[in-house]
């Protein structure tokens, strides 16, 4: 007789303005897994305190408020805004942590980078076949084998910007992340951070590769930059992009070259 597989535990809870899932699909025991889990959205909540705009109390408020120096606030918020002050240097300010007015928000990249950061849990733990989605960006572990094709993949749709629930293309992956900004992620809101204007060239971007910190960094800067968006993703070894045009073409470029400066182990 064959043994039945055991369903994935998923858990899910709102975090940072969206909604994080941890799918787990090892053979462990339900304790365990929940206990991870629970550590895991613990330390989501964490960081989401740490760099919320809309609490006063926050580090981020605090050093827009002039109660608290950069240099003064925790390891975690001085690493994330070097790297975000790296990639404003990288893409020619096509990515800023500042808003127009100045002020300090980090929203554009802390997302990814807690989710990652977080994520490492799971592997402490013991725990290998996983993947934690927040808003639609995922990290993943190492794929189960998928029963269907008999291969160690995960398969992830990628969402159809002008048409809800649909998807325009689908990728197999292994171990890595994959993350999406655009008007099906962020409401038509992105805008240029050097200009104020709304961007509306790529009506989406999605970036895969080993790390969701800049997966996600990168995502949103390509959708900033416009037309060469896809081009600049590639400049970064082990990163590719594919966009979806305003009028719904898909475009998708493959070629790698220099490893970003800064990496997701550093912070």
């Amino acid at each position: 007789m064959t043994a039945t597989k055991a369903p994935p535990v998923i858990r899910s809870q709102p975090i940072m303005g969206s909604v994080v899932s941890a799918h787990v699909h090892d053979d462990a025991s339900s304790e365990l897994i929940d206990v991870v889990i629970t550590e895991v959205f613990k330390e989501l909540s964490l960081y989401e305190s740490m760099f919320t705009t809309f609490q006063k109390t926050s580090e981020i408020s605090r050093i827009n408020q002039g109660d608290l120096h950069i240099l003064d606030a925790s390891r975690e918020v001085i690493d994330v805004l070097d790297a975000c002050f790296y990639l404003e240097g990288m893409s020619k300010g096509a990515f800023s942590a500042h808003r127009l007015d100045g002020s300090l928000d980090p929203a554009g990249f802390v997302k990814g980078w807690a989710v990652e950061r977080a994520s490492r849990q799971f592997d402490i733990a013991g725990l290998r076949h996983w993947y934690i989605s927040l808003g639609g960006d995922m990290q993943l572990g190492d794929p189960p084998l998928d029963e269907t094709t008999q291969l160690y993949e995960w398969k992830v749709g990628i969402a159809d910007p002008h048409h809800h629930g649909a998807v325009v293309t689908g990728l197999s992956m292994g171990r890595g992340a994959v993350a999406t900004s655009g008007i099906a992620e962020r409401s038509s809101h992105l805008v240029d951070p050097r200009t104020g204007e709304s961007c509306h060239y790529w009506s989406s971007v999605t970036v895969t590769g080993p790390s969701l910190t800049w997966a996600d960094a990168f995502a949103t800067t390509a959708c900033v930059i416009g037309e060469h968006g896809l081009n600049w993703v590639h400049n970064f070894e082990g990163y590719s992009a594919l966009g979806v045009r305003s009028d719904g073409t898909l475009v998708t470029v493959a070629r790698s070259g220099e490893i970003p400066r800064a990496s997701a182990e550093q912070y």
